[in-house]
């Protein structure tokens, strides 16, 4: 690991097991044609499942001194294994000799984000570990898996974002899949190739016109449309206001292949039919939820799963549908005698 000195004592120590691998694997490596070696679906795998776990051969920081970056990139190849060595040698490099030595351009091009804690004294610094298995899924505009990185363990866990078929292959992200196709291309030009991704070789125009705009709803959805807290007491808005709203972005989510942006509004539409005392809606939403954080945001999953045991348990339940029939009640004629005395 290449680190800054302070860095080194908050590591932990000593690291707790990783979350448990399937047996057999459920992936496997093989030629994705122009683009290398890629990770593939070895069975079908639901949502929600772990994909693989994995732990880094290096940790290297994103701004490296030019001064001794050579050296100490070089010193990494005899301070690991021979078999983590030749994993790690055999990884693209986009990178020409010219550039960069060959580790170093390893690195660069497959490195995923981790974070660690430094203390204040220590400038801010990023740093990226160099995985074995994760480097191997190719990129796509589309979010089928989601990445989480865990200190404990000093590992990341690969999960499903979607049902995937045997022999499908598992792609990752290495860029803001939010920006038009034009910037996507330009930012992924320095890995050396041509985005031809379902979300990028369109058939017209036209159509890349409408990607594009999807994506941007999606990038400013919460400067454009309501949320879920200032609505669920603002009687001034319509019943179904947030419901109507997200549903429209999981449509643009499905068009576009984001899954990894649903939960939040998954989760908007059940808390939605929740303050409106809709037990059958709430539990079917609910349980999206449940099912697509069981892997890799458990608490909220926990937390849900409590709440469609005992729905009522949640705070405002029925809150807006009770204020809703005294607001009806309000409106409804007084009985006054009105005639004239005269």
């Amino acid at each position: 690991m290449l680190l800054d000195a302070p860095v080194v004592p908050l590591l932990p120590r000593p690291l707790i097991l990783p979350p448990k691998k399937s047996t057999p694997p459920a992936f496997y490596i093989a030629d994705a044609g122009l683009k290398g070696a890629g990770l593939f679906a070895a069975e079908d795998i639901p949502t929600g499942a772990v994909i693989l776990v994995d732990r880094p051969i290096a940790v290297v920081p994103s701004n490296v001194n030019a001064h001794w970056k050579r050296e100490a990139f070089d010193a990494l190849l005899p301070r690991i294994s021979q078999i983590s060595r030749e994993t790690l040698l055999a990884l693209a490099n986009c990178k020409p000799l010219s550039e960069c030595p060959v580790v170093e351009g390893i690195a660069l091009t497959n490195a995923t984000g981790i974070y660690l804690s430094a203390p204040p004294s220590v400038a801010p610094q990023e740093y990226g570990g160099v995985f074995p298995l994760v480097c191997r899924a190719n990129h796509s505009c589309g979010l089928n898996i989601a990445v989480k990185w865990d200190l404990p363990s000093f590992s990341v866990s690969m999960y499903a974002l979607r049902p995937f078929r045997a022999g499908e292959e598992i792609y990752n992200q290495y860029i803001d899949v939010l920006a038009p196709r034009a910037e996507r291309r330009a930012h992924l030009a320095r890995y050396g190739f041509v985005c031809m991704c379902s979300h990028c070789d369109l058939p017209d125009e036209e159509a890349v016109t409408r990607s594009d705009a999807a994506r941007a709803e999606l990038r400013d959805w919460h400067q454009l449309h309501p949320r879920f807290l200032p609505w669920s007491t603002d009687m001034c808005r319509a019943d179904d206001a947030i419901i109507v709203s997200n549903l429209r972005a999981l449509a643009l989510i499905e068009q576009e292949g984001l899954h990894g942006m649903r939960v939040p509004f998954i989760e908007e539409i059940a808390l939605s039919y929740a303050v409106l005392g809709d037990e059958p809606r709430f539990r079917e939403w609910a349980q999206q939820v449940v099912d697509f954080c069981a892997g890799q945001d458990p608490e909220r999953a926990t937390k849900f799963a409590g709440w469609i045991a005992h729905p009522r348990s949640y705070k405002q339940w029925g809150w807006r549908a009770k204020q809703r029939q005294l607001l009806d009640k309000q409106k409804e004629p007084a009985d006054v005698d009105i005639s004239i005395p005269w």
